[in-house]
């Protein structure tokens, strides 16, 4: 009995936990129904695999992160990233999103697409529902992807751009994307210098490497060496040494 009862808190508490993390994500970065197209012939990048380290300063505090990418014998990927590593203000130990996805190209550009791992989250009315690896661009169970540029500019070094929420924002409102903005009230997800909606890209697949090709990673990525959050639109890390 008493078993059981641990059992069902521990399942609600996962459940609760997955949805927290998903609100966290959704909320710094915009959302896809549909994820770039794969290449015909799925592999995983060699040069992301492995573990990845990064320590970046905001205000007087030090937050320390690893990205460790695994490759899938199907051409997919699972990413694990842990941060609040050695967070002084928490007791509550690190922090942990596992990530699953494929890498893709459009241009010589290449990408990250990026979905919440299924089997580490039990969804109600989805536990007995499996999907396979190649349902890519139908409607998946969290039905968001989360798209990323990244470069090796060497052997040691990682640079993952997330697309930007303001930009994608912008290429909506253009009518060059289509997709739904719902506008955030100024509070814990919006100020006025910066602004936090929730995007989410309703383009086809085509359309959307479509869009990128002829715009460019640029134009969904902000880069500004200026910015106060430079350091969650551009995150660098260097290959791990141990």
């Amino acid at each position: 009995m008493v078993r059981n009862v641990r059992d069902k808190f521990r399942s609600s508490l996962c459940l609760i936990l997955s949805l927290l993390l998903l609100i966290c994500l959704a909320s710094c970065y915009p959302e896809f129904k549909n994820p770039i197209p794969p290449p015909a012939e799925l592999k995983a990048d060699p040069q992301i695999l492995g573990t990845w380290v990064r320590t970046y300063k905001a205000g007087q505090s030090e937050y320390k992160e690893q990205l460790s990418i695994f490759q899938r014998s199907n051409g997919w990927i699972d990413a694990v990233w842990i941060y609040d590593i050695d967070k002084k203000e928490s007791t509550d130990g690190i922090s942990l999103l596992v990530l699953e996805g494929y890498s893709a190209s459009v241009n010589k550009q290449r990408f990250l697409c990026l979905r919440v791992r299924k089997r580490d989250f039990n969804w109600a009315g989805q536990k007995n529902r499996r999907r396979s690896d190649k349902e890519v661009g139908e409607q998946l169970f969290t039905e968001n992807w989360i798209m990323v540029n990244y470069e090796t500019p060497n052997n040691d070094e990682l640079v993952i751009k997330p697309f930007s929420t303001q930009r994608v924002e912008e290429l909506i409102e253009k009518g060059r994307l289509k997709g739904e903005v719902v506008k955030e009230k100024e509070g814990l997800f919006r100020t006025p210098e910066q602004p936090l909606d929730k995007v989410t890209v309703t383009s086809s697949s085509d359309e959307l490497a479509e869009v990128i090709s002829k715009e460019g990673a640029g134009a969904f990525i902000l880069d500004d060496p200026n910015d106060t959050f430079r350091d969650m639109n551009i995150l660098v890390f260097s290959r791990s040494k141990t």
